[in-house]
Formats: C-alpha cells, structure tokens, sequence
C-alpha cells in the first residue's frame, strides 16, 4: 500500500486493521519467524532482552504511552515528515498488537513493518528498537547511520575558518566558489605551508559548511550598515520624533483598516503622514521566475529596455495624493495629482534632480495636501540622500568651501558664530586689496572665529575619499572637519526642508539602510508585480502599464503596508533590530505595535 496512503489515514482505524492483518496474514508471519531463526545468537539475546525489559513496564504506564501516540498521530500529522510520520505509527500498531491484541513482540512487530512499511524481517526488528526507546524514554532513537564524518577536513581547522570567514567579510556580496577557491589555493594553504589544493566542487562544500548558501539578490534590510553608530544614533531621534507626530495622526485599524481619529486639544492640528520615494520600472523587466519545460527555457530581451521614472507621495488617508474630481473642479488653478513621470536618459528628458524634487512639492504637493486637507499639518518623508539633502546655492555647506579665498566655491550667506552672535560676512568687502567681493574660504574663516592652527589642512586621510573613516570622536582632524562641526553649519537645512517648513508644514528623513520604515517600498513592490505579470516587451506597453500598476493598489492595501512601517518604529524601540526584528514583524502582523509580552516570547524562544 503506498505511503500517502498511510500518511492520511486516521489513527482511529488502526485497532481493527491491525486485527485483521494478523488474522489474514498467519503464513507469512510464520515465514518471517524462519527468517528470524537465521539471526545470530548474540541478536536473539538482545532481543529477548529489551523484549523482558518492556515487558517489566506495568499496564498503566503503556496505556499513557499508547495514548500519547494517539495525540502526536492526531495532531501533529502536518508538523512532520511523512517517514517521521510512520514511524510513531509502526510503534503504535506494535503496542496495540502486543498488548491489546495479545500477540507476541516479534509478531506484533512483523505485522506493524509489513503494515505500514510493506517491509520484513529487519524493519520489525528496527520497529522493536523504536519501541524500546518509546516506553523507557517517551522519544524514538534516532539513527546516526552515515551521519559521522569519516575523515578530518582543513575546514574544520579554526585557522581555516577564521581566516576563511575573515575573507568573506572583505569580499561581501562577491564570493563565489571560484574566487574562494583561488583565496585557498593561492593565499590560505601558502600561509600554513600545505602543498596540496582544493577544486572548486571542493570549495562549494567548504563555503557551506561555514554557512553560505547560493541565492538570488532580493531587497530587503539593508543588512550591511542598518547597524551602523551613526545610524543608529540617528535612528534613534528618527523614532522618537514619529512617536511624537503619532500622537497626533489618525490610525488604522482592523479589517478594514478604518480611521481612527487622534484626540487633540484646541489649539493643536491633525498630522497626516506624507511619504514619498522615486522607482524606475523598465520595459523588458518580466517575472524573474519563468515555469516552462526542462530545455526550453522562454527568450527574453536583451538589457532592461526603456524605462519610466515615478515620483510619488502617498497617504494613509487617500492613497495617493491627489485630488478627486469634484475637488478639482472646485479648484482649477491647482494641479490634480502630485505623481511625476519622467522619461530619464541622456537622449531622453534627462534625469531627476533636487530641482525637479523642489518644484513637485512647491508646486505640485504643498497645494494639493491643503485641498484635500485643510487646517491638517503634513509630515512629509524623504530617504535620506543626497539628492533629497540638497542645499540652497547660498547655504552654509563646509562641503563646497575651498580652504583658501576665491576660486570656484558658492557665495553663501552671512551668519553668527559664538555666544554673542557675532555677525559674520562669508564674502570679503568690496574694498578688499585682493579679494574684493569674493568668498573667505575656510582658513579665513576659521582665523575670524579663532580656531586655526598652523599645520591644519583642508582634510585628512581619514575624511576624504569613498572609504572615510566616520568616527564622532574625531573633531578637529582638518580644516573641513571643524567647519563642518560649527553650531550654525550643523543647523543649516536642506532646500527641500526650508521649503516646506516655510509653507507651514514639517519635514523628516528616514534613517539611511532603513527601507522597511517606508511604506511606499512595499507599494512600489506591488506595483511592479503587476508591471512584470503584464510585460510584453514594448515601450508602448510600459507606458499603459505603469500607470495601471499605481492605480490597481486598492487604499486598504497601501494602509497595510504602512502598519507594517509602524510596527517595525515599535520594535526597534523597544530594542530588538537585525534579523530578530524581521521574525518578530512577521509573527505579529495584524496590529500597529508588538505587546511587550508578545516581543519577549518571541527573544526568548530565539535565543
């Protein structure tokens, strides 16, 4: 009989089967019993001795074990192998048969291996075992067969490993067996005098045992600096400033999702969440994972194509921002939709800047947010990039300051400096023998405030280049670093956040590697699927599309995915990040926050 057979069938049949298979089954019993005749002396004693030994197990004791068998074959059918399965159940169908049914042990045995395995004389001896290990210890044993490692391996040398895992860290993201394998071959077995070399079969074993496994690129946690002091430090004020604005959003619940008005004192304004991001959806991006026959894989285009560039604002309360008809009718002078196209490409409309940015929200959401939300302050959300943090031509930027006066550096504004406030000018007056009307430079300013020193230079090693050391203790390394350090540089603002502030509303920037705390991340991933279910390759097709994908989120949809942002604020909070943070999200999905009972179950079950 086959085994999904004996897989799905209930445990309440197995009393009357067993019976009738030892009353149609008596000659083969009889044979399995000569074949048994055949084992070796020593087996036969132990046989009979873990026969005895069960035996001196009193009634009460095997009805408890034969009932526990009953709830592990009832309820935990799906939580098992089906081989795991059928195990506890040749033990089961041994014990009804032996104790109920009053057949002897080997019998009994026999008829549970033929059964449920359709298996003789050594699967009824392995069944007896399992059974020995049931009454005396309430688990079944399990078999070590070729599960012990015949020979030592280099990889499992802890020079091997630390420098191994040491490599990989220097090369995350692009390691491949070949690459490992030139790092062993080349660099590991020089350095500890071994002749010998590995093959890159070898080197795929090897990179599995120390935990790696091949997979596809997904977006997801940007693992590499979500924990970084900075951002942290960061994070940090990013979570304490959204729990104040909380307090004074609406909410969404159930279901549903229904609002849920905050409770506000007179003088104080609604909040509306306001987040924003950019995505390119490409021509020639199709599902990644394609069913088709063995062989014959479909053809794609080659290169991503054409693409569309969308930047978006979207709202817990409308979805979103943009006006209804009626609202735009009332209102013609202001546009109908925030939602930005643009075609980018040297050959094309270009690319997207901080200007086009400013003018969307100048132009485009400011105006919009107050038609569809009057007397309501919104909380605009950006990423934090660079793009996003641009300043203003003339704003006090250490970051576009020469270290000596003139040459290409922008005239900035005046400011004040020190407790007093102390006027000062970033241009040389017009009257000025060398410089007439042209920007100090950082040493000229220093000098003014009394902070240069001779043998200070315009940056250090350590704070120049891609590779720049981020150290807050490091605070007058160079020229640059002090500059950048004054108190009225550090509160100069973007561009993009004097704007908006400016119009009565309020700005924030999401923590950099934190893309799970912008709700628009999973909208833009639902609105690609849609595009890669609908690719045929054109541009004509994208451009009917993308527009379809934005609109085919229903408004329920999108609040989900910002409770989900919600919920990973309140985990981080209260202290849980990386990996564990992810679990927890998923094991609690249907409120805004994760109760402290709940989050301290999930700790400890993971640690």
């Amino acid at each position: 009989m086959p085994i999904t057979e004996y897989y799905t069938k209930p445990a309440s049949q197995i009393e009357s089967e067993a019976a009738t298979g030892a009353s149609n089954d008596i000659s083969e019993l009889e044979e399995v019993e000569s074949v048994d005749t055949l084992e070796s002396e020593e087996s036969e004693s132990a046989q009979e001795e873990q026969e005895d030994e069960m035996d001196d197990n009193d009634g009460d004791n095997f009805a408890k074990k034969i009932e526990a068998l009953k709830v592990i074959l009832k309820q935990n059918k799906k939580k098992m192998s089906a081989y795991e399965y059928l195990r506890y159940r040749s033990v089961y169908v041994l014990l009804i048969n032996w104790k109920k049914r009053n057949m002897i042990c080997k019998k009994a045995a026999s008829v549970a291996a033929r059964e449920v395995f359709n298996k003789g004389p050594y699967c009824a001896k392995g069944i007896r075992k399992w059974a020995k290990g049931w009454v005396e210890n309430g688990v079944l044993p399990v078999s070590m067969q070729g599960c012990h490692q015949k020979t030592k391996s280099f990889i499992d040398d802890e020079d091997v490993i630390e420098e191994s895992l040491e490599f990989i860290r220097k090369n995350e993201g692009k390691i491949t067996p070949k690459l490992y394998r030139i790092f062993v071959n080349n660099t590991l077995f020089s350095q500890m005098r071994i002749t010998a070399s590995i093959s890159e079969k070898t080197a795929r074993v090897w990179l599995k045992k120390l935990g790696l496994v091949p997979q596809s690129r997904k977006k997801g946690i940007y693992f590499d600096g979500h924990e970084r002091s900075d951002v942290l430090e960061y994070r940090t004020i990013f979570l304490k400033k959204m729990e104040e604005f909380e307090q004074l959003m609406p909410i969404f619940e159930g279901d549903n999702m229904d609002q849920k008005d905050p409770v506000l004192f007179e003088e104080q304004k609604p909040h509306i969440f306001v987040t924003h991001d950019e995505c390119l959806f490409y021509a020639n991006d199709d599902r990644p994972i394609i069913w088709a026959p063995l062989g014959e894989p479909p053809l794609r285009k080659k290169g991503q194509g054409k693409s569309i560039m969308v930047s978006e604002f979207l709202l817990e309360t409308i979805g979103c921002l943009r006006l209804t008809d009626e609202q735009a009718q009332a209102h013609p002078e202001i546009p109908q939709e925030a939602q930005k196209f643009l075609r980018p490409g040297k050959n094309e409309e270009g690319w997207w800047t901080a200007k086009h940015l400013l003018e969307q929200v100048k132009d485009f959401a400011i105006p919009i947010f107050e038609i569809v939300h009057p007397n309501a302050i919104a909380v605009f959300a950006f990423d934090n990039s660079t793009n996003h943090g641009a300043m203003a031509d003339n704003a006090l930027c250490a970051q576009h300051m020469n270290l000596n006066p003139g040459g290409r550096q922008p005239v900035m504004k005046d400011t004040v400096f020190g407790p007093e406030n102390t006027l000062q000018s970033m241009v040389f007056p017009l009257n000025h023998p060398k410089y007439p009307n042209q920007p100090k430079g950082i040493k000229q300013v220093l000098i003014e405030r009394g902070l240069w020193y001779d043998g200070l230079h315009l940056d250090c090693q350590l704070c120049k280049g891609k590779n720049k050391v981020i150290d807050p203790t490091r605070i007058d390394c160079c020229a640059r670093k002090i500059m950048s350090l004054q108190p009225d540089f550090l509160a100069q603002k973007s561009e993009l956040e004097t704007t908006i502030e400016e119009a009565g509303h309020k700005c924030i920037f999401y923590p950099k590697f934190h893309c799970e705390l912008n709700f628009i991340e999973m909208y833009w991933g639902a609105a690609k699927r849609y595009t890669r279910e609908h690719c045929d390759y054109t541009w004509n097709g994208l451009q009917k599309t993308v527009p379809e994908a934005l609109n085919f989120i229903s408004l329920v949809e999108i609040r989900r995915f910002a409770r989900k942002s919600w919920r990973y604020m309140d985990i981080y909070r209260k202290g849980v990040t990386g990996k564990l943070a992810i679990f927890a999200e998923k094991k609690y999905k249907s409120h805004r926050r994760v109760p402290d009972d709940v989050l301290n179950q999930i700790i400890l079950e993971n640690k």
